[in-house]
């Protein structure tokens, strides 16, 4: 399980804080995330999460701060967000119950900036929401811009706001209110699709019916999974399995996991957008043209090309940044249109094999989008067989093209599609049939030009 949202970093905590989280791996809570209330705050909890791998955290400004944030909190929040462990910016949001003299102006102007660092940043949010469902809705619909996600916190609202706030493509997630006696959440909990509905305790309050009254902590939310299984009419151990898989998915836990044992993330502290894809295996199909650039001894030039030729690999993907990622394909095409026919009688016995092993970089402008555009280059190696005789190249790859990202209860699925030029360096001496009675040396060069399919899959972990 995982606890996406326990202020342990609060000072009802500093007693026995040590014992709070035992308790809690005991109970199986494998992760809890701890929102900020504001920046005053960033260095104890800074060390809370240096302290136990348990523990992650968001950074943000409270609405109930909101009073005394100003562009230089702001900036604070911002450049804590660069720092290892930073999963969300949070907790953010409007209140317009309790808000410690913040008039909602000013609560606005600051949730909609913090969403704006979010969206730079390309970290989901954590929202807080009282007395302020509409103003909510409003500015989250203004922001949104494909890149926007997150959870609505402690969900106490109407079926009109889960609908929309589904729409605009986030989670919900409920505490200990959904347990109350007097609790009218179930039925909206039934709404809710299984990739978007994570678990929380709010700790230290709003803790579960049988604790009621007591100081709420993250073990205690075993009873919130259980209550949401008698709900659902599901297993426990099915709903601990969908919420920790919804909640890895948004605050991209398994990326913060690796980067804690050494990878780049880890060095720079970058956090993953939803639509991040991490490591990622896939299939793809091309039609192959070869084109060949042939330089006889007389100075005269040709090109020739052999048209859609079928060809298809896999590939290893792995995405190290937000606009940057690394392939790794394996492409096979043979060309039977070189082969012996009353066409052509002096062909040859056996077809050319390409065999491209491509390593390339591919550079995205815009990786928060559903579709996602990107530009390749990088290298290639191939072992061909031409004329019936063994002959390696290097290549140098270029390429342009779109991906969807759909994000679903087993991993990414990425459907793609790429206009890609493989260009072997050097030629090679051949003898080249003109007609059927004229054949000549030359100078050979080639290119591929490959516009291909695929598919690939970003598995959860």
């Amino acid at each position: 399980m995982i606890d996406t949202h326990a202020h342990l970093d609060l000072p009802v905590f500093d007693g026995d804080r040590a014992e709070v989280l035992a308790r809690a791996q005991e109970a199986g809570v494998e992760a809890i995330i701890m929102p900020a209330i504001s920046p005053e705050g960033f260095p104890k909890a800074r060390g809370l999460v240096e302290e136990s791998p348990l523990l992650y955290r968001a950074v943000g400004i409270h609405p109930h701060a909101a009073a005394e944030a100003d562009t230089a909190a702001l900036a604070a929040v911002e450049r804590e967000a660069e720092y290892p462990r930073v999963v969300a910016i949070g907790e953010i949001g409007l209140d317009y119950y309790y808000a410690d003299g913040a008039e909602p102006r000013q609560q606005q102007w600051l949730f909609r900036e913090q969403l704006r660092i979010a969206k730079r940043c390309g970290l989901p949010v954590i929202i807080h929401n009282r007395k302020a469902g509409a103003d909510v809705l409003r500015i989250l619909e203004e922001e949104q811009d494909g890149s926007l996600r997150g959870v609505l916190h402690c969900f106490s609202e109407d079926a009109e706001m889960l609908h929309r706030a589904l729409q605009l493509g986030f989670c919900v997630s409920f505490t200990g209110n959904i347990t109350y006696p007097k609790s009218t959440l179930g039925e909206l909990v039934r709404h809710v699709p299984a990739d978007r509905l994570l678990l929380e305790t709010d700790s230290p309050y709003m803790a579960p019916q049988p604790r009621r009254g007591q100081r709420n902590e993250p073990a205690f939310v075993r009873w919130i999974a259980q209550q949401i299984a008698e709900l659902t009419q599901k297993p426990l151990q099915q709903v601990v399995q969908e919420t920790t898989a919804a909640a890895r998915a948004l605050f991209r836990l398994g990326l913060v996991l690796i980067a804690a044992v050494g990878t780049l993330s880890a060095q720079q502290g970058t956090p993953r957008h939803q639509f991040a894809k991490g490591f990622g295996i896939g299939l793809h199909g091309a039609t192959n043209t070869i084109v060949e650039l042939r330089e006889f001894s007389t100075q005269e030039h040709q090109t020739f090309s052999y048209e859609g030729l079928p060809a298809f690999g896999a590939h290893l993907f792995y995405e190290f940044a937000d606009h940057f990622s690394l392939e790794l394909a394996y492409l096979y095409s043979r060309n039977t249109k070189v082969l012996k026919s009353p066409q052509r009688p002096w062909g040859q016995d056996n077809p050319d094999i390409y065999q491209v092993v491509e390593l390339c970089v591919h550079v995205s402008p815009n990786p928060y989008g559903r579709v996602n555009f990107y530009g390749t280059a990088g290298g290639a190696l191939m072992f061909n067989r031409i004329q019936e005789r063994a002959e390696h190249k290097r290549a140098l790859t270029v390429g342009i093209g779109l991906r969807a990202n759909f994000p679903t209860s087993f991993g990414m699925l990425v459907p793609w599609m790429e206009w890609r030029l493989d260009f072997a360096l050097g030629r090679e001496r051949r003898q080249v049939h003109l007609s059927a009675t004229e054949q000549r040396p030359a100078d050979v060069g080639f290119y591929l030009s490959l516009p291909r399919i695929g598919l690939l899959w970003c598995p959860p972990w």
